[in-house]
């Protein structure tokens, strides 16, 4: 009488049959797995030299990030045009990069300090264009607004902000641009949009200070 096939025979079986039917696979398509084979070798070859390269050139622009940042410290006042001019060239040459993110938020902020407001409108607009996912998106709108602003250009400074908010309206800074937005809108005589802002303040930050100040503003706004 034939014994029963065990479980374990089945498992081998079936495994044996899989490795012959893989080898004979194998063979019939010599060519195509070869190919296939170089294929991924020359892809993960590349990928390793594109992350090689990229980290070079990080640490290439975080070296020269820290050099231009040495011209504004020291014992000797700073000089601000050449660490504009060292900001500028780092955001060019190593755009892409972290260093080259802060790097325009550095030549924003000179430029800013320096009352050259239309400057740091076109170096904060380039980072929000460069870096539609930068990691400081919301600080350079609000740095864009208030050179708008200072500019007198209180209609730009809105729609900057409000562009900001409609995306990044759970940022921590965004109790800060909705409180700028308000205020823009006082300054267009828009007291309608300044309470709705307000109003939205209070909602979505109670229990902070812009929740505080934004009441003292609507209380101010419903006397006049």
């Amino acid at each position: 009488m034939t014994s029963a096939i065990s479980k374990q025979e089945i498992r081998r079986n079936l495994l044996v049959e899989w490795l012959v039917v893989t080898v004979r696979f194998v063979q019939a398509r010599r060519t195509a797995v070869l190919a296939a084979l170089v294929a991924l070798g020359l892809l993960t070859a590349a990928g390793f030299g594109y992350w090689w390269y990229q980290e070079r050139r990080e640490d290439e622009a975080s070296r020269a990030l820290a050099r231009a940042h040495s011209t504004l410290r020291g014992e000797q006042p700073g000089n601000p045009d050449e660490a504009m001019k060292r900001y500028r060239e780092i955001a060019r040459q190593y755009r892409g990069t972290r260093s080259a993110e802060e790097s325009l938020i550095a030549l924003g902020n000179l430029q800013f300090e320096a009352g050259k407001m239309d400057d740091a409108i076109g170096s904060f607009g380039d980072y929000l264009t460069a870096y539609p996912r930068g990691r400081f998106r919301v600080m350079v709108g609000l740095g864009k607004a208030y050179a708008q602003e200072a500019k007198g250009d209180l209609q730009g400074a809105a729609k900057t902000l409000s562009e900001l908010l409609d995306r990044d309206k759970d940022d921590a800074l965004a109790g800060e641009a909705y409180m700028a937005l308000a205020r823009m809108y006082e300054g267009l005589k828009k007291p309608d949009e300044a309470m709705r802002v307000y109003g939205q303040v209070v909602e979505k930050f109670s229990q902070t200070q812009w929740a505080q100040h934004a009441l003292q503003r609507m209380s101010a706004l419903k006397t006049k």
